[in-house]
């Protein structure tokens, strides 16, 4: 790992948060706890008004590794506008994401960072994810663990991994637990920030899928925390794919995928596109059901599209 300054730190981690004071302190310890210390913590508020708050300044006033920053007035402005706030105060040659609600493995950033130190001409690194349900003493759930775009310890050339990844794959898509270089981030030009909540990582990841090599490693770096409040439940299946309408007609207008000119991205989003009548016809007949059920039928979904690619954790 190569020497760094002690006045620039070598990852800037970046994360917003919106009302997690269940949450917010126990996400933090998980940076505090990394085995690579040479690290700087930016918390963003996108407009927060229970104590969460509040906690984000303590933390902030009691450690100089610590920034809490905000919009102006306090204002709400949604996932990409907040990420992109915390990176234009980051100060480091990589950056890294983590939700409040979640919480990184010890070894997250070392592991990372040795990856991209190894391949220099990589731009991305991400593992695989522990669905984590056992942080909830009620829960009846098994945590399972499931590999990035069903990939183990490889790396891929652009556009393979667009191809391969949800939405315009069928293999699982990536979520934040990446480690990107702050140098490819300025490339992509960040989050789109008309993406306020639901695919606002995956319009980023896919300009970096469509633009450089990308690495999928089979570490579990990130426990991503199942609850009832988080974004991924809150919005119903119909919004869901209203918004992924949005989002394959943005990626089809995109500068990067009339650049790479590749019919194979293009063919890509047309057929997803086409699938987008059928799903919303669907969509409004789960939205229907009653809570208690669409949760079972959510559970029985994950279990038949996961099968292959999903086990309990520790196995």
């Amino acid at each position: 790992m190569k020497p760094q300054s002690s006045a620039v730190p070598l990852v800037s981690v970046v994360m917003i948060f919106l009302n997690e004071e269940r949450f917010l302190e126990e996400a933090v310890q998980s940076v505090r706890d990394q085995k690579l210390s040479d690290w700087e913590l930016i918390l963003v508020d996108d407009g927060s008004t229970d104590r969460s708050r509040s906690i984000a300044k303590d933390l902030a006033a009691r450690d100089p590794k610590i920034r809490y920053v905000e919009h102006p007035d306090h204002e709400n402005r949604g996932m990409s506008a907040s990420r992109n706030l915390g990176v234009a105060h980051a100060t480091a040659p990589y950056i890294a994401f983590l939700d409040a609600d979640d919480i990184w493995l010890p070894d997250k950033l070392a592991e990372q960072v040795e990856v991209l130190e190894t391949m220099p001409d990589v731009a991305m690194v991400a593992g695989a994810k522990q669905y984590w349900y056992s942080w909830d003493p009620g829960s009846t759930k098994t945590d399972r663990i499931v590999l990035t775009g069903e990939i183990a310890d490889r790396r891929l050339d652009p556009p393979e991994a667009a191809l391969t990844l949800y939405p315009l794959g069928t293999a699982t898509g990536a979520g934040t637990d990446f480690l990107v270089r702050r140098s490819v981030f300025e490339s992509v030009g960040g989050f789109e920030e008309h993406f306020r909540g639901r695919f606002e990582d995956q319009a980023f990841v896919v300009k970096i899928f469509l633009n450089h090599p990308v690495y999928f490693s089979s570490r579990i770096w990130l426990r991503y925390r199942q609850h009832d409040a988080s974004c991924s439940v809150q919005t119903n299946l119909t919004n869901t794919v209203r918004q992924r309408g949005e989002f394959l007609g943005w990626l089809l207008q995109s500068d990067d995928v009339r650049r790479l000119d590749d019919q194979r991205i293009s063919a890509a989003i047309q057929r997803r596109r086409r699938e987008l009548s059928y799903l919303a016809l669907v969509a409004r007949l789960v939205d229907r059901l009653p809570p208690r059920l669409l949760r079972n039928l959510r559970e029985l979904v994950w279990r038949i599209r996961f099968s292959s690619t999903a086990h309990p954790a520790g196995q």
